[in-house]
């Protein structure tokens, strides 16, 4: 259960995590004992901040930065899609926090709109929203021991964010995250990559990794971004992008560029 509180003295209003031990299980206490572990080492921008931690014998509450705008899912439901420029500057927040996660040899393991938190909103004069975002529920992340580059075996996250080395249940990497990423900047632009009525062919389609751009919603798509797409979405993790080569990219760069001087374009 998460709440709304305010702070008496300071006015400030947090979001409150509230678990109560019995009725969560022992699974889902080691769940979030691992969630608070990970984010109380951590601080950055677009990772939710973790304030205070309280526990009694019955409950855990978990002190959090309040993202009052909700699940970056929720705004995609109300838009339908976003333009290539909001995209843009999701993808690149995003990729920013997975950066500094995998530097830190962290790995999320269950990136998807869900576990993406709207801090605020503003329309810029292009009339186009830019959103402060926040990866939140580190449940299911892990931080990597030794400098070995395969990490995990065990098969975690949800089924059309998979990457197919963690469905293989092949030795994997951090470079899951980074195909998560690229699932998520698809279906920003439109729909999900992959769509099948049962899992098993879900995973078939993601164990092949054909991306089709048939919907007309392409056609506003520029080819840097479908590049940045196929590079994300490269089925050898060997030959996925890393998150800092994803911030390095001409369709990320080209806005920065934008950003600094507008008058360039």
């Amino acid at each position: 259960v998460v709440i709304e509180v305010t702070h008496k003295e300071t006015g400030l209003k947090w979001a409150i995590k509230k678990v109560n031990r019995e009725k969560a299980g022992s699974s889902a206490v080691k769940l979030l004992e691992r969630e608070v572990s990970i984010l109380k080492r951590v601080n950055h921008e677009h990772i939710i901040h973790l304030e205070e931690v309280f526990e009694t014998p019955k409950r855990v509450y978990l002190v959090m930065e309040l993202c009052e705008d909700g699940e970056l899912k929720e705004i995609l439901h109300r838009k339908d899609h976003f333009t290539e420029n909001e995209t843009r500057h999701i993808i690149q927040s995003l990729g920013s926090a997975i950066a500094y996660l995998h530097k830190k040899d962290i790995v999320h393991r269950d990136l998807k709109l869900e576990n993406i938190l709207v801090k605020s909103s503003d329309i810029d004069e292009e009339k186009e929203m830019k959103l402060n975002i926040k990866v939140t529920d580190f449940g299911l992340a892990v931080q990597k021991m030794g400098r070995s580059e395969s990490l995990f075996q065990s098969t975690c996250g949800t089924p059309i964010y998979m990457a197919p080395e963690v469905i293989s249940a092949h030795d994997y990497s951090q470079q899951c995250d980074i195909w998560s990423i690229g699932v998520i900047m698809y279906i920003l632009c439109g729909d999900p990559p992959f769509m099948a009525v049962s899992e098993e062919k879900l995973f078939d389609l993601i164990k092949k990794g054909e991306l089709r751009y048939d919907n007309s919603i392409w056609e506003t798509v520029s080819d840097a971004a479908k590049h940045v797409l196929q590079l994300l979405l490269k089925v050898d993790p060997a030959h996925r992008i890393t998150a800092n080569e994803l911030l390095d990219s001409q369709w990320i760069t080209a806005n920065k560029e934008m950003q600094t001087n507008p008058e360039a374009s």
